[in-house]
This record gives structure tokens, C-alpha cells and sequence, in this order.
């Protein structure tokens, strides 16, 4: 734990509506990780003043990153899966960034996956939503594809998305 909170930057004042880096994050994820990120999320989020449905939405969103990254995420040569994480809050509202390294065949998938999530308005994305929560098909990886149409939703906007090649075939 101690490792993590070296890793974990928590900025929130509890007595000011201040706008900023709420929570900035790099390193290993491991399930601990994921709970601490999501407890100072929920706290920073809450410090802001912001309505509970709010700091709800965002904390689902951080959820279904954490997971993403988890389930989806390359896994280094110590058996680990890098994440960064920032949370800021905007004069427009909660801005979350998220990375991590994926390989090639994950890039791609990523992408299409991406560019289907932001074509669709928010009508179509609740019926997708609903058809692909009725189908049940459970993927290898233990999802059924819905991470991203949840993020989605719970969105103001498209979700923008950087791939950058790294070594490797890695992104």
C-alpha cells in the first residue's frame, strides 16, 4: 500500500470548489491498486462539491477502465499491467484520462470498437447496449463488450482515444 500511495497523487480541498488534478496515478494494477483508486476517486470527486449522481457517473466510468485495463491490458515480463490515470476537473466538468500498453491485435480491436462506439448517438447506443446485455455471449477474456458503450453513455462526448506505437508491435 505504501507503494501505491508513493504512486498516487490525491489533490482535493475539501473547503474549495477547486477545479484541477484530482487524482493522478502510474504504475502496476493490481486489485488493491483498483480499490485505492476508486475509494480517492469517490472522495476527491465528492470534496468537489458535485452532486452524488455525478461522482456516481464518474466513478463508473474509472470502474469500467480499471477493468478495461485489467482484462484487456499487456502483461509485462514481472507479470504486470501497467495503468495510468489522471481525473481532472474542468470548468466543463470530470475529464478522465487512461492508458496502458496494449499489443497490436488489441490496438486494432480497439480502434474498431471505438469508432462504433462514437458513430452511434445516445439512441442507438442504449439499444446496442440492451441488445448485446441480451445476447449473454461472454467473451474469453470474461466480458460481453459493453465496457466501452457503458463509458459511453455515461459521456458528454466521443471518447478520444491516442494509439501510439511503442516498441514491438506494442501501443
Amino acid at each position: 500500500m505504501r507503494e501505491l500511495q508513493s504512486r498516487l497523487h490525491c489533490v482535493s480541498d475539501t473547503h474549495n470548489n477547486s477545479l484541477g488534478v484530482l487524482i493522478s496515478y502510474a504504475g502496476p494494477l493490481h486489485s488493491a491498486s483498483g480499490d485505492a483508486i476508486l475509494l480517492l476517486t469517490e472522495s476527491a470527486v465528492t470534496n468537489t462539491g458535485t452532486a452524488r449522481k455525478e461522482m456516481k457517473r464518474v466513478c463508473n466510468v474509472v470502474i469500467e477502465c480499471i477493468q478495461n485495463v485489467t482484462r484487456h491490458g499487456w502483461i509485462d515480463k514481472n507479470g504486470e499491467t501497467l495503468l495510468y490515470l489522471t481525473i481532472e476537473h474542468t470548468p466543463l466538468g470530470f475529464q478522465i484520462q487512461c492508458g496502458n500498453i496494449i499489443d497490436i491485435d488489441m490496438a486494432s480491436t480497439l480502434r474498431s470498437k471505438l469508432n462504433s462506439v462514437n458513430g452511434m448517438d445516445h439512441l442507438e447506443l442504449r439499444k446496442r447496449y440492451i441488445e448485446v446485455l441480451c445476447s449473454s455471449n461472454i467473451s474469453e477474456k470474461g466480458g460481453a463488450g459493453l465496457g466501452l458503450m457503458s463509458m459511453a453513455k455515461r459521456c458528454a462526448g466521443p471518447i478520444e482515444y491516442e494509439l501510439t506505437e511503442q516498441d514491438d508491435n506494442l501501443f
